[in-house]
């Protein structure tokens, strides 16, 4: 069984280190954190079993799967000074399409209180929840897909979409640039592709980096990149961008399939903000009806 485990390890290691070359593999990459514990539960295994090959190569395993793990962590925004002021308080939320859950988000938002918010997979039938968040949020960006909710006034925005698709399917990122007491800062809600269709998710990428290239004031990210942060493609973003990245640990997805709850394990919702900011505090909200689970940032302007 060792043998076995450790052969079925190996592979899954080298697909996930060739996905550097070849984005199709990256798929692999978000489960890292399972197969490194895999492979620690695997070292030991090897242990008592008490053949140094099998220990050897299982430490080998456990090393690499280890460091990836830790690259994929770097990138994490700056910390902000203890008792500094919110800036903004950003919240991402994927609704899920069937979701119809109005009055646990509801509550959530009446709790949590963010100022500015990104939904993701919003549909026609979810109309009547966003007009009855007009109160709590009189400023609008979009009616479906991605929709920015702000406090603030928003004094322009905008949209990129997907070359050739239509309508209800190109819709990649949408922008907003809010006056935050007389800060000019821009939000994008961001929503790419799923890793199973791995050549449009690396075209999502590669647009998502142009669009933050193309920026050179306050710019805040929020939304689902179905992308872990150790897979390649979300590294290259991280460092290509410079932007630091508010979510590292914190699981999303999956919060259910099918009806059937679930323990979520991979972090694929993400907050980003350029060198302006730098981190307060990150968190994640309850199960609200949807396969993941907000993420609330506190930002803070950096002096």
């Amino acid at each position: 069984m060792v043998v076995a485990g450790l052969l079925a390890s190996a592979a899954l290691t080298a697909v996930g280190i060739l996905a550097y070359w070849r984005p199709a593999l990256d798929i692999v990459n978000n489960g890292l954190p399972v197969l490194t514990v895999g492979c620690l539960a695997l070292l030991g295994l090897a242990f008592a079993d008490g053949k140094r090959t099998l220990i050897g190569a299982a430490a080998l395993l456990v090393a690499i799967n280890f460091a990836l793990l830790v690259s994929g962590v770097s990138g994490a925004a700056p910390e902000a000074p203890e008792g500094s002021k919110r800036f903004l308080r950003v919240a991402t939320f994927n609704l899920w399409g069937p979701n119809d859950h109005a009055d646990r988000i509801e509550k959530f938002l009446a709790d949590t209180d963010p100022d500015a918010l990104v939904l993701e997979e919003v549909r026609q039938h979810h109309r009547a929840f966003l007009d009855g968040l007009g109160r709590r949020y009189p400023h609008r960006a979009g009616e479906d897909g991605l929709v920015i909710l702000s406090k603030y006034p928003i004094l322009a925005d905008g949209r990129v979409d997907r070359a050739g698709f239509p309508p209800w399917m190109s819709l990649i990122i949408r922008w907003a640039r809010l006056d935050v007491n007389g800060t000019e800062v821009e939000l994008a809600g961001v929503h790419l592709a799923r890793p199973f269709y791995p050549e449009l998710q690396q075209e999502d990428i590669l647009a998502l980096t142009a669009f933050v290239q193309s920026r050179s004031g306050p710019l805040i990210l929020a939304g689902d990149f179905n992308l872990a942060p150790w897979t390649w493609k979300l590294k290259s973003f991280t460092r290509a961008t410079g932007l630091g990245r508010y979510n590292t640990v914190h699981p999303t997805w999956p919060m259910q399939w099918q009806g059937v709850p679930l323990l979520p394990i991979i972090p694929i919702d993400h907050v980003f903000a350029s060198a302006q900011f730098s981190k307060i505090a990150t968190m994640v909200g309850p199960r609200l009806g949807s396969d993941h689970r907000p993420v609330i940032a506190d930002i803070a302007l950096s002096e």
